[in-house]
């Protein structure tokens, strides 16, 4: 028991000296720089092992027990770990928070080591399943990261609904600030580097063509992994709501684009059952109606249209969703059992989930408007839906484990 609240008293100790010490804007500032410069080393590490499968590939010489496509993840993973550390660089500093980061990270490490060690052996003799098993891994291991950086932001208070909401807010302007700046910087980069070239074409004609195409492609990977750390440094100063905004934008847009795709059913050619692109543009239009709904943060004030909006869409992307659902349904019996289809099958149950989820903390929000009898005149103050909404993450984050960590174990059937 001594030894517990000695530890304890060593910690808040060192919490408060570092606390002070960050407390200088300067220096915190200097810290978050020095991270982003060692992450987006790793992103350019991790870009050229991919530009290094690339040429392996042309050269048909790829193999999926390469060095490159096993461990270039963890680049990867090391990238986000820097990016969820970041928030904890200030005056409200937490060696415990640092500590439950470091874990998180690590476990995840641990466990993707040991599914590629399965994975691979399961599909051996299949490079398509090995290859599917590949990228839908790095797709959903996106969910368990955003996830775990959520937590980091708001110190890993899981059920605070309020902050985590914030989070998307945030994480979605610093997307936002940083594709734009990543844009013009890139642009004048192009521009500069054009003009050297031209002005020094003489010792560029000496040098492979090949280098100095993957010279280009590192730097623009280093610049763009490093803005959202110098996106944050600005955005934590002076927060904006515009992603809240954008995002209400595309509601409307998102009903009329589901209208349009029903009306395509009438023509059996480009039906989603048996017409791959259609299905594909149908599940992804799915997923970017769902993922908008996070950002909507019906919690915020907002107009009656966008209430209005917030209510009917997630009941007509329920149906829409039950179409996606059956088109993947059926191709997994007409076309048989491979990942990519089983993997949409279930995130398509997932969300439907997620969409019935909202629909009955809307219901719920309109029945206690009519039984507090509250005033038509003040519907602009009335709330829909709750922001306890945002808690389905949790869902994802465990389909996105099932997809990463569980189902590369059963590989071995695709084999």
């Amino acid at each position: 028991m001594q030894e517990n609240n000695k530890l304890i008293t060593n910690i808040d100790n060192i919490n408060t000296k570092i606390k002070k010490i960050l407390e200088n804007n300067l220096i915190s500032n200097l810290i978050i720089i020095a991270i982003g410069v060692i992450a987006s080393l790793a992103i350019t590490i991790y870009s050229y092992l991919n530009i290094v499968n690339i040429d392996k590939l042309i050269d048909s010489v790829y193999s999926t027990n390469n060095f490159n496509i096993l461990y270039s993840f963890y680049f990867y993973i090391f990238y986000f770990f820097c990016f969820s550390l970041i928030f904890n660089i200030n005056s409200k500093f937490n060696l415990i928070n640092i500590i439950i980061i470091f874990l998180s990270f690590l476990f995840v490490s641990i466990l993707n080591l040991s599914t590629i060690f399965f994975a691979a052996i399961g599909t051996i003799e299949n490079i398509e399943a090995y290859s599917q098993f590949y990228y839908i891994k790095y797709i959903f291991s996106v969910i368990i990261f955003f996830i775990i950086i959520a937590l980091s932001y708001n110190g890993f208070q899981v059920l605070n609904s309020k902050t985590i909401s914030e989070f998307f807010t945030f994480s979605a302007d610093i997307s936002i600030f940083a594709c734009l700046i990543a844009g013009v910087v890139s642009t004048v980069f192009g521009i500069f580097a054009a003009i050297v070239i031209f002005l020094i074409k003489d010792i560029f004609n000496i040098l492979d063509e090949k280098i100095i195409f993957k010279l280009i492609l590192l730097s623009i990977s280093f610049l763009s992994s490093i803005f959202p750390f110098l996106v944050y440094i600005v955005y934590r100063k002076m927060k904006t709501n515009i992603s809240i905004y954008l995002s209400r934008i595309l509601m409307p847009f998102s009903l009329l684009f589901i209208f349009i795709l029903l009306l395509l059913l009438l023509m059996p050619d480009i039906r989603p059952y048996d017409n791959r692109v259609t299905f594909v543009l149908y599940n992804i239009m799915l997923a970017v109606i769902v993922l908008n709904m996070f950002f909507v943060r019906a919690d915020y004030k907002s107009s009656i249209f966008t209430k209005a909006l917030y209510i009917v869409l997630p009941i007509v992307a329920i149906l829409f969703d039950i179409l996606v659902l059956t088109s993947s349904l059926y191709r997994l019996a007409e076309y048989g059992i491979t990942p990519n289809k089983i993997t949409l099958v279930g995130t398509n149950l997932v969300m439907l989930g997620n969409l019935v989820f909202i629909t009955i903390f809307n219901i719920k929000s309109i029945l206690n408007i009519f039984k507090n009898n509250e005033d038509i005149k003040d519907i602009k103050n009335i709330t829909i839906g709750d922001s306890k909404s945002v808690f389905y993450i949790y869902i994802y984050a465990a389909w996105a484990f099932i997809v990463c960590f569980i189902m590369p174990l059963f590989y071995n059937l695709f084999s």
